[in-house]
């Protein structure tokens, strides 16, 4: 994959209009057949770990954003606000909205979905909200803002009424559980993954997708279990030979405690990172807006010029 950024498989699956305008209808209930009301909004800046990890959109006024994750993870109603915030700034800019107007400016309506296929038992659907993270049982009532990431179970077996409205998902989530089943023959990952692409070829399961594409849907799963599901095992490995080599229990709460903290400060500065570029973006759009030329406003932010022209054409 001689990308700048990767894609996630289930971000190539669903990079159709046709295919994402299913998946929307199958989660609002809504029938729209006209895949080219669907306004793509994705953006690239938004890369963890190499990876593109996110879907935005526009249809009817409402701006979509959809995300998957092969971990839980707690954070996810804040790194949503992070997209959302953003996805929203290039609506402003692209319809050219002047948010200091006197008139109020019409906003489409924002919807953030986290589609969960991790080895973790989920409910079919669960909200996570940002206020969840702050202090104080009453944050929810104190905060001016709230935000919710709705996470669906795409697990084979789950949302079984949305699978049906959205074949794409439903494959994809075979094809995941292709994968798992032959891991549990003991098969090395690569094998695994490359036995299922055979295996669900054969079956008329994301023919379109894994038909030629052997190798980069192989290296797309590949890279994605080296980011979560490859890491913990390897963790766990070196757990079990600790204990096998008699490591004393005081010693082994010890070692999980320091990479709770290592997760804890990794997450962070992820998220320090986040909440930089994003400021960085709105001050950038701030000064346009105001009239300021790309080089105005490369000296006033003390910003490379590129820096500034790659904001604006949203890259």
């Amino acid at each position: 994959m001689n990308k700048k950024h990767k894609d996630r498989l289930f971000r190539k699956i669903f990079e159709k209009k046709e295919d994402l305008l299913s998946l929307y209808n199958a989660l609002n209930g809504s029938d729209y057949t006209a895949p080219e009301e669907l306004e793509i909004y994705t953006m690239d800046s938004f890369v963890y770990m190499g990876m593109r990890n996110d879907l935005s959109f526009l249809i009817d006024m409402t701006l979509n954003v959809y995300e998957h994750q092969s971990t839980y993870n707690p954070n996810m109603p804040l790194r949503g606000f992070f997209y959302m915030s953003s996805a929203y700034q290039k609506y402003v800019a692209l319809n050219k909205l002047d948010i200091y107007s006197s008139k109020r400016i019409p906003l489409p309506l924002p919807k953030y979905y986290v589609f969960y296929n991790g080895t973790r038992k989920m409910p079919d659907e669960s909200t996570l909200f940002l206020t969840d993270s702050m202090p104080g049982t009453d944050a929810a009532e104190k905060s001016s803002a709230q935000f919710a990431a709705h996470m669906i179970n795409v697990n084979a077996g789950h949302n079984s009424g949305i699978m049906k409205k959205c074949p794409k998902l439903y494959q994809y989530s075979l094809f995941i559980e292709e994968i798992r089943m032959n891991q549990k023959k003991k098969m090395a990952l690569k094998e695994a993954v490359e036995q299922a692409v055979d295996s669900c070829i054969k079956k008329g399961i994301l023919t379109d997708i894994l038909l030629g594409n052997k190798a980069e849907v192989t290296d797309m799963i590949l890279e994605e279990y080296d980011e979560n599901l490859h890491i913990s095992n390897e963790k766990e490995i070196s757990y079990q030979e600790g204990l096998e080599q008699g490591r004393k229990e005081e010693q082994e709460n010890t070692l999980r405690e320091k990479q709770r903290a290592d997760q804890a400060s990794q997450q962070a500065k992820e998220a320090s990172q986040q909440a930089k570029e994003a400021n960085q973006r709105a001050a950038v759009f701030q000064l346009k807006l105001q009239g300021k030329t790309e080089k105005e406003i490369a000296e006033a932010m003390n910003l490379p010029f590129e820096r500034v022209q790659e904001i604006l054409n949203f890259k």
